[in-house]
């Protein structure tokens, strides 16, 4: 998979709202799951003191590259953080020896926070087959770890039905079965190789009057395509979990989504540590006390002033918790 572009800086969404949540302080151990550009670590960075830690992670090598960048740039002493080339679901069995080998003791973190999904850059850069308007490899691969298959790869290999039941349960898109019947049906006068051609294909299965009127009709595609090549739910699953039993008692967990599924996904995992434990109906309590106190009752989105600077951010939805 080539990438050979320098990604442009990364503007971060709910910048604000990320620190009010997450409430680093001095002396504190913050993890980054999903680094990007490094603008939420080094707005963190910025509330630690010379004690404190940011640990980032990005399986990009490029954004870890940038984020690099950007962070020494802003003359912060490399002894404050610890830049980490994998995806957050593979940073979490080697936190502990990595905070240890910082010296933190116990080596547990006072925060974690995850951006999910990709950055501005990776979506502009047309070499990623992001892009419905890319004329590149139809790739998606947000990383050259990933070994996954291609988005090429999906949509030329599997069957009409398999891509039908992946664009509905990733993106809820009505017309799935029309889109994967035409691209079982396109594919057959040669491989759909660009966004481009496979956009055409979409424009082409949903009727004119049909398309959305504020996006481009197949971004519901292209988003499920990229969910299912990156593993995205899967291992946002994973994470939650074992994000939340890392982090000392008091610690916070912050994670902004921006579809549907994510979100749902996060709001049913902060609600279950915030509910006290309880035996099946009808049973009484079990007088448990919560795992976890919640911050967000509902989920907190942009303000228009951050919409009209980076319209990315419209989906955008943060929710914490904090353990007990």
């Amino acid at each position: 998979m080539a990438m050979e572009r320098a990604p442009a800086e990364h503007e971060p969404v709910l910048t604000k709202e990320v620190l009010q949540f997450l409430a680093p302080k001095p002396g504190d151990v913050i993890v980054d799951g999903t680094l990007g550009g490094g603008g939420h670590s080094l707005a963190i960075l910025r509330q630690l003191d010379e004690e404190g830690l940011l640990v980032g992670a990005d399986w990009d090598p490029q954004m870890l590259e940038a984020a690099r960048k950007r962070i020494e740039a802003a003359h912060v002493a490399p002894t404050r953080y610890r830049l980490l080339l994998t995806d957050h679901a593979h940073l979490l069995p080697v936190l502990a020896e990595v905070l240890a080998e910082a010296g933190v003791q116990p080596a547990a973190p006072d925060g974690f926070l995850y951006d999910l999904g990709p950055s501005n850059p990776q979506i502009l850069d047309p070499a990623r087959g992001l892009s419905w308007e890319s004329d590149e490899a139809l790739d998606m691969r947000l990383s050259p770890q990933n070994p996954g298959p291609s988005a090429a790869d999906i949509v030329n290999e599997w069957t009409e039905e398999a891509l039908s039941k992946m664009i509905f349960g990733h993106s809820d898109e009505r017309w799935a079965r029309r889109i994967a019947a035409r691209i079982v049906e396109a594919r057959k006068q040669g491989p759909i190789r660009t966004g481009r051609q496979l956009a055409e294909i979409v424009k082409a299965a949903i009727p004119r009057k049909a398309w959305p009127e504020k996006i481009h009709p197949a971004t519901r595609l292209f988003l499920a395509l990229r969910i299912e090549v990156n593993q995205e739910l899967e291992r946002l699953e994973r994470i939650l979990p074992e994000s939340f039993e890392l982090l000392r008692p008091g610690g916070r967990l912050v994670v902004i989504t921006f579809h549907s599924g994510e979100d749902r996904r996060v709001k049913d995992f902060m609600k279950r540590m915030a509910t006290a434990p309880r035996p099946p109906w009808p049973l009484p309590e079990t007088g448990e006390p919560a795992r976890a106190k919640l911050l967000t009752p509902k989920p907190i989105g942009p303000g228009e002033e951050e919409i009209q600077r980076n319209p990315r951010s419209r989906s955008a939805k943060l929710r914490a918790i904090q353990k007990q």
